[in-house]
């Protein structure tokens, strides 16, 4: 009969489905843009939805050189405006930043079956979710989520060749094609170079399948870096000669300088990869005991992942959202060596997830109770010094749901039997835990401390000509946040004494502004995220005695 034979299949991969979406659905809607890659993205696709030129990233009115291609803009600009009746912008691109990292998932599973054999893509989706630097990134609105989607699916693409070379080269191609279109060149020339590569490392890839799979590979690869820059050229081909160029002085063999590659990313891999890393490690060392080192398995997920973490370290200003494109690889290791983990270390890695995310989970729920219901006392006052703005509420769905989460994740731990993929399992579910507890019961404080809303309903009423700010130091994010709450674009000047408009906006490290800081202006207004004492911005006007000759565009409000 086949039901007996499907159940121990079916069973755990409606597990794996429902773990995945309770880890990923809460806090892709709820809350406002945060400071952050988020912002920036958000004024992007918010220069979008307002109708500049999809072609050229936008942010607050200028076009801006350092953005990544308008890919990952484009996709959330479409969302939020099919989902404009019911939700905010901010939470319709959100939302597609969740539809890549689901594609990249399912992209990864599909990786480790073909790598592996059936039922290592679920183990491969546990170690992707487990992970300490996809927990916070994965629910954000960034163009690295496209680019973790485009890099599964050329590994997937590249799995595939030896056994369907067309097919994958076609996902190859695609997924280097989207790689550039998502980020630039920087991970793109890394999956390039480890295409090419593969051939030297396994001779699994060493046949005139490869030869087709490459002939695949460019066909479905031009388009996307034909395609945009093409479009460029005839809408603005001074602004993609300057693209260029940024894009190869990320590299610190071009830049300006005498920059050196950097370790940032092997320091930070410890934190970020757990429990990845120590796993790959392992898959690895018995790979290399058995003389299986040039096996699918092992080949093409340790090739990538030293290519691009080479490419990553010769490039200038490393971020931690960049490196989620070292995760992918390293499940794919972690996953093909699960089977053979010794008992001792299986057992430790699975009381370590219960002990951390139990003492992580009981400490949620007192630092909730400070700050919504005020018991303790002495830390709910601590909290409130930290930030005195916020005044705690009770929220009967958000608590509801986070009993949920607790209740799910002590239903799991009883159930659970002792298999290879128990520990596995265990970090994935206590790492969903985590994050409930964090969108459901914490959203509202981060929300206050990280969000621009309530700090441009106090400095809107203050702009007397919207038609005219200058803007002195604001990050990017700012200037998309004032961009997309109050339709006011900031006019970038260099030094306060540039008096193209009667406005002029600045931030400022701490309280420091002062009414006599910049001669000829008056200080109206000062402010910032509520809850954040570093970030300080502060609205000058002009004086009225101060004659000066305006250096502007009649329509940005000269005298």
């Amino acid at each position: 009969m086949p039901i007996p034979d499907q159940e121990p299949r079916l069973l755990p991969f409606l597990l794996i489905v429902v773990l995945c979406l309770a880890w990923l659905a809460p806090g892709l809607i709820g809350h406002q843009p945060w400071k952050g890659d988020e912002a920036e993205t958000m004024g992007l696709v918010h220069s979008i939805l307002s109708g500049a030129p999809a072609a050229t990233p936008v942010l607050a009115g200028e076009p801006w050189i350092a953005a990544p291609p308008p890919f990952y803009a484009l996709v959330a600009a479409t969302i939020a405006q099919w989902l404009a009746p019911w939700l905010p912008a901010h939470d319709g691109a959100r939302l597609a930043g969740g539809f890549f990292i689901l594609l990249a998932l399912i992209f990864s599973a599909l990786t480790g079956n073909e790598l592996y054999g059936h039922r290592h893509g679920r183990l491969v989706v546990l170690v992707m979710i487990g992970t300490v630097g996809l927990w916070f990134t994965a629910h954000e609105s960034i163009p690295e989520s496209a680019l973790l989607c485009a890099e599964a699916m050329t590994g997937w693409g590249a799995a595939l060749v030896p056994r369907r070379s067309l097919t994958g080269g076609m996902l190859a191609g695609t997924g280097l094609g989207m790689a550039f279109m998502s980020a630039g060149l920087v991970v793109a020339t890394a999956l390039a170079l480890l295409l090419l590569l593969l051939p030297f490392v396994s001779p699994v890839w060493r046949t005139r399948a490869t030869l087709r799979a490459a002939v695949m590979s460019v066909l479905f690869a031009l388009p996307w870096f034909v395609l945009w820059p093409w479009m460029l050229v005839h809408s603005a081909p001074g602004w993609l000669a300057a693209w260029w160029q940024h894009q190869y002085q990320m590299f610190v063999f071009w830049a300006p300088g005498h920059e050196t590659p950097t370790l940032y990313y092997l320091q930070f891999l410890p934190w970020f990869a757990w429990p990845a890393w120590p796993l790959a490690i392992w898959t690895v060392w018995q790979a290399h005991k058995r003389d299986q080192m040039t096996s699918p398995g092992i080949a093409l997920p340790l090739a990538m992942w030293l290519v691009i973490t080479l490419v990553m370290s010769c490039t200038r200003s490393p971020n931690p959202d960049h490196g989620l494109v070292l995760l992918p690889p390293l499940a794919w290791l972690a996953a093909g060596g699960t089977a053979t983990l010794r008992r001792g270390a299986a057992n430790a890695l699975y009381w370590f997830a219960i002990m951390t995310f139990g003492v992580l989970a009981i400490t949620a729920w007192i630092y909730w109770s400070a700050l919504d219901v005020g018991f303790p006392a002495q830390l709910a006052q601590h909290l409130h010094q930290l930030q005195p703005e916020y005044q705690g509420t009770l929220h009967p769905m958000s608590v509801t749901l986070a009993l949920a989460y607790c209740l799910f994740w002590l239903m799991l731990l009883a159930r659970m039997k002792r298999s290879t993929q128990r520990p596995l399992m265990a970090w994935a579910a206590g790492m969903t835990l985590a994050w409930g507890l964090a969108a459901f019961l914490f959203v509202y404080p981060m929300d206050q401390r990280l969000g621009y809303q309530s700090m441009m309903r106090s400095l809107g009423p203050m702009l007397t000509d919207q038609s005219c700010v200058s803007g002195l130091d604001l990050d990017h994010g700012a200037r998309a946040m004032i961009d997309y709450y109050l339709d006011v674009q900031t006019l970038h000047v260099r030094a306060p004494d540039d008096r193209s408009c009667r406005q002029l906006l600045a931030e400022e490290p701490g309280d420091t502004a002062a009414p006599a800081r910049y001669p000829g202006w008056q200080l109206v207004w000062q402010g910032g995220r509520i809850g954040n004492h570093v970030e300080r911005f502060a609205l000058y006007r002009r004086a009225p005695s101060t004659r000066t000759h305006a250096m502007g565009h009649p329509s940005h409000g000269r005298d």
